[in-house]
């Protein structure tokens, strides 16, 4: 599983702000928005190990000053999340209905 500079751009987008844990109003759309680079690098469920490791992996890069429990804690929920999101593109996608909720 290789992401894109675009997907990395937005992971790390969704992941600096000191609020990314807390659910600020600006989070969700940041985290969304990272999922929606991963669906369009990988048309598929991710690789949910790679993926949380490189989620923690950038999380401990950017705030070194949070607590290594806690970032595993916080990405895995957040992984669990996204799951569910390619999980649900990957349904419509199989059921050739993607394009009612993606335009091309």
């Amino acid at each position: 599983m290789k992401w894109s500079p675009e997907t990395m751009k937005a992971l790390k987008g969704w992941l600096a702000p000191s609020t990314a844990y807390k659910r600020h109003p600006l989070d969700n759309p940041r985290f969304y928005l990272f999922i929606g680079y991963v669906w369009k690098d990988c048309q598929t469920l991710w690789d949910e190990d790679k993926a949380r490791e490189i989620m923690k992996q950038e999380a401990l890069e950017l705030h070194p000053e949070w607590d290594k429990k806690f970032i595993a804690e916080f990405v895995d929920k957040r992984r669990s999340e996204g799951t569910l999101i390619l999980d649900f593109m990957c349904a419509l996608k199989d059921k050739h209905k993607l394009d009612l909720v993606v335009p091309r």
